[in-house]
């Protein structure tokens, strides 16, 4: 059995929601006048993502840089409706949230933009409720994306504990890797099925 964490540390996209990037490209390219490709190599090939996942650029700059190399104004509201298309909710990995958050404390933490922590409750109100007042934590929060060191270790600085209270949840293997380097408990998400597995094996359900 695993020592019974003191904080649930749960990936978002892939975890809690399935999360389709092409949805999400081809939103904006509905609302710009492009195609998806247009958009993906515009925005995430121009590396313009990756660095509003990093913190380098803060929304503002980011949203006004989109704008212009798509050639059409992307404000907020914009952003936030195309996300929330290639959003969809896990509801059996959320029912373990509500029994796990009721023995212990839970936060999130996520590749992304400080938007996707801010307006949870718009992009996602399944995962808003569980995650809402500053539960979840963003890369470009911390300045450091995951598998760095830093992503885990400022991300739970803000909790309170120490690494080896904690067990973070992540479908991407480099991920896994990456928390268990700096001292996490952690799992590799598969399916709600194992999941339940892992957390019984906590102490956790």
């Amino acid at each position: 059995m695993r020592n019974r964490p003191h904080l649930v540390l749960f990936d978002i996209d892939g975890v809690l929601c399935q999360y389709d990037r092409a949805v999400f490209q081809a939103a904006l390219g509905a609302l710009t006048g492009h195609t998806a490709e247009f958009v993906r190599e515009a925005v995430w090939g121009s590396g313009l993502e990756t660095r509003s996942d990093r913190g380098d650029v803060d929304p503002v700059a980011y949203l006004r840089e989109m704008s212009r190399r798509l050639g059409h104004a992307v404000t907020r509201v914009d952003w936030l409706a195309a996300r929330r298309a290639g959003m969809t909710p896990d509801p059996q990995v959320l029912a373990l949230v509500e029994r796990v958050k009721r023995r212990c404390r839970i936060a999130g933490l996520t590749n992304n933009s400080p938007m996707l922590a801010e307006d949870i409750e718009t992009l996602c109100p399944d995962i808003g409720r569980h995650f809402k007042n500053g539960l979840i934590v963003t890369s470009a929060m911390v300045g450091a994306t995951k598998p760095e060191a830093g992503a885990y270790l400022r991300s739970i600085e803000r909790f309170g504990v120490q690494p080896e209270q904690v067990l973070f949840i992540d479908d991407v293997e480099a991920n896994v890797e990456g928390a268990v380097r700096v001292g996490l408990q952690a799992c590799l998400f598969v399916g709600a099925a194992r999941l339940d597995r892992e957390l019984r094996d906590c102490g956790l359900l």
